[in-house]
Formats: C-alpha cells, sequence, structure tokens
C-alpha cells in the first residue's frame, strides 16, 4: 500500500537540481517504491531505499536493494500514439504511467520482460519520429 511520498533530489545535465516525489511504502526500516519515476534517474519500481526524515519530510538517503526492473522516460509528438503504442508495450509485459502532460509516459519494465524485445520497440518507434526515450534506470543486461 502507497502511503508515504519520498524527495527525491537529483541533478540534470545542465547542473539543475529538481524534486520529483514518488510514493513508498515501509518495508522495515526501509522504503519500497511505489510507482514509476518520470524524472528521477537510478531508481525504479519496486526499489527499496532508506530514507532521511527532516522536519517531518522523507528525503531519499540511498538505494538498499534494486527491484530488477528498469525505467525508461518516453516523450510522445502525438497524444494519439500513446494509447496503441502502451497497450503494445503492456502486451510486452510492462506498465506504465502518463504525467499531467499527456505526452510524458513513465516505463517499468519488469525484471522478468526480455529487455531486447523492448528496445527493439522503443528504437523502431524513435526512427519513425513517434517519440523520443531515455533509459533512466536499468537493471537488465
Amino acid at each position: 500500500m502507497s502511503n508515504s511520498k519520498i524527495v527525491f533530489t537529483f541533478s540534470d545535465i545542465n547542473g539543475d537540481r529538481h524534486i520529483e516525489n514518488l510514493w513508498a511504502s515501509q518495508n522495515g526500516t526501509c522504503f519500497r517504491i511505489e510507482n514509476i519515476p518520470f524524472f528521477t534517474p537510478g531508481i525504479a519500481y519496486g526499489d527499496i531505499v532508506s530514507v532521511k526524515e527532516i522536519n517531518g519530510v522523507l528525503h531519499f538517503e540511498q538505494l538498499i536493494e534494486p527491484s530488477g526492473h528498469s525505467t525508461v522516460q518516453m516523450v510522445f509528438r502525438e497524444e494519439e500514439d500513446i494509447i496503441p503504442s502502451m497497450k503494445e508495450l503492456e502486451q510486452m509485459g510492462c506498465a506504465w504511467e502518463a504525467s499531467s502532460s499527456n505526452k510524458l509516459i513513465a516505463l517499468n519494465i519488469p525484471y522478468d520482460v526480455q529487455y531486447a524485445m523492448v528496445l527493439n520497440y522503443l528504437e523502431n518507434g524513435d526512427e519513425e519520429l513517434k517519440w523520443t526515450f531515455r533509459e533512466a534506470c536499468m537493471n537488465h543486461n
């Protein structure tokens, strides 16, 4: 059950600092990430993390145990391509979340999904100019 928000602070390629809040559930003294990150690099759905509480707010401290899932962040050029594309990725075993901007998608690739098949699909869509994508957290070989 998702019951806590954890603040993740990270820098982009320009060195600018950003914050993303992720839902998590308590797992002993640590927390399990319960949603797919839209922006935070190096974190995936199901990861176990430690936190530091500052003024009643939970802040990410470190990754304790990777879930084995991978995260890909996608930006679609046209909204009408999102649902059909996501249905195909769901058939491959992936899950996804859409941001409020609708064209930004966070894709979760579970540990037991063949990443080569997903990557081929992502690269084809990128070449067809349907979307761009970024591998934000890779736990697949």
